[in-house]
Parts: structure tokens; C-alpha cells; sequence
């Protein structure tokens, strides 16, 4: 016993509820964006959701996916995000840092690896980390080889 509505009539209520809601969420997005900014922290969905909570005065916050929906609170977003930035100019390789060999911890390497799955993960790096990656293992194995021979030479004494 389904009841069907055909209204030609578009429900006003509706849309006035809507649009108090759209401005809720616009509002307290760029609160916790601009609270974000002066502590200096990311400015991502999720650290604005959870800014938002505290800000909000029912405790509720706001949705990260209501950042993406909201156009306005969107381009705020945008404005002021690094994230967003570097996904945008394709910067984000995941290679922000250089390496060190304390990083990498060539002393703890096993030769029993599957050689399989260590293609498959250097094929994912970027060309610039295996670069380094590479420079530092051959940095690694010349100071052992130092340290080997002169403990070999020292055996003798």
C-alpha cells in the first residue's frame, strides 16, 4: 500500500532547510580552516572535520564529504590547502624527504626476500627516490668494505 505524491508544487520548507544547513557548514568550514591556519596544522577533510566539532556549539561538526559537496566551503578549501595543491600541480610523489640509511637499514636487508615482490615494489617508486636509494646502498657497501678489510689486517697483528 504504496502512496504516491505527485506535487507540481516544489516544497519551499525544504528548500529554506537546505540552504540554513549549506550556510551551517560554510560557516564553521572556514572557521576550522582559519583555526587550522593559525595553529599551523594540515588543512585536509579530516583535521577540518575534527576542528569543526570543536567549534561547533551543538558539538557536531561538520562531514568531510560536506567540504567536497559544498561548493562555496570547497573553494575556500582550496584556497588555502597544500594537499590539495600538490595533487593539483602533480607534485605529489610521495618523495618529499631525502632518505637516510638509518631510513632504510641495510643492516636488517635478508637474503631470503622474494625477489618478486621486491621488483614490484621498486617498480612504484619514483625514479628519483631509487636514484638515492641506490647511492646510499653504495655508500653502505664501500664503509663495510673499509671496515672489513681493516679488521681483516688487524687480525693479523
Amino acid at each position: 500500500m504504496s502512496q504516491t505524491f505527485n506535487s507540481k508544487n516544489e516544497p519551499v520548507w525544504l528548500k529554506e532547510s537546505y540552504q540554513k544547513r549549506s550556510n551551517r557548514s560554510v560557516q564553521i568550514g572556514k572557521q576550522s580552516i582559519d583555526q587550522l591556519i593559525k595553529k599551523g596544522g594540515p588543512i585536509t577533510y579530516t583535521t577540518i572535520a575534527e576542528q569543526s566539532k570543536e567549534i561547533d556549539p551543538e558539538g557536531k561538526g561538520i562531514h568531510p564529504n560536506t567540504i567536497r559537496t559544498n561548493d562555496e566551503l570547497y573553494e575556500y578549501y582550496k584556497q588555502h590547502s597544500k594537499t590539495y595543491k600538490q595533487k593539483k600541480n602533480g607534485k605529489n610523489t610521495g618523495f618529499n624527504r631525502s632518505i637516510t640509511k638509518e631510513d632504510l637499514e641495510f643492516s636488517k636487508i635478508k637474503l631470503s626476500r622474494n625477489p618478486d615482490n621486491l621488483r614490484r615494489k621498486y617498480l612504484k617508486l619514483p625514479k628519483e627516490e631509487l636514484v638515492q636509494r641506490l647511492i646510499l646502498a653504495e655508500e653502505y657497501i664501500a664503509e663495510n668494505n673499509i671496515k672489513w678489510v681493516a679488521s681483516y689486517f688487524e687480525s693479523f697483528k
